[in-house]
């Protein structure tokens, strides 16, 4: 049975083909002919940025755009890496260095701050708890709407 290669994979496997510098213009031309040819400009930019991140390839800055080149040994020669799928973790972590996710004690409080904020004590305990008082207060609420209408003896 074949071995399953991702849409990162191919790209990697593409751009080492290739051999030269790539941009991400370029890599998203190397996409039309994979599996997944509908890969739009985001994606790739983002595959090339993981791929850098992991030292698959090197980023580069020249006038203000980014080229990417794979690492080069010692000796010249290019450095080969298994082509392995981003695991999970790395990725969370990822986020996490680029601050587009937040964690910790303080994220937590600032979260419950504006969920109490918002809601009031709606969601203090339980969601049964929370069930239980909404249903006491409309039933004592009914109860005190009835007596003042003068249906109750």
């Amino acid at each position: 049975m074949p071995d399953a290669i991702t849409r990162r994979g191919w790209l990697l496997a593409a751009i080492r083909a290739y051999g030269r510098p790539v941009t991400t213009q370029l890599a998203e031309q190397l996409m039309t002919g994979s599996p997944w040819p509908t890969t739009g400009r985001n994606t790739v930019r983002k595959d090339l940025r993981a791929f850098a991140r992991h030292g698959h390839l090197t980023a580069v800055d020249i006038d203000g755009r980014r080229i990417y080149h794979p690492p080069t040994s010692p000796e010249g020669q290019p450095m080969s890496n298994p082509l392995m799928p981003m695991r999970d973790h790395e990725r969370v972590l990822g986020q996490i260095e680029r601050g587009e996710v937040r964690v910790g004690p303080d994220t937590a409080r600032e979260i419950a701050a504006r969920q109490e904020e918002a809601y009031g004590d709606a969601f203090d305990g339980t969601p049964a708890e929370a069930l239980r008082r909404q249903l006491r207060a409309a039933t004592v609420a009914s109860v005190f709407t009835t007596t003042e209408g003068g249906m109750a003896a």
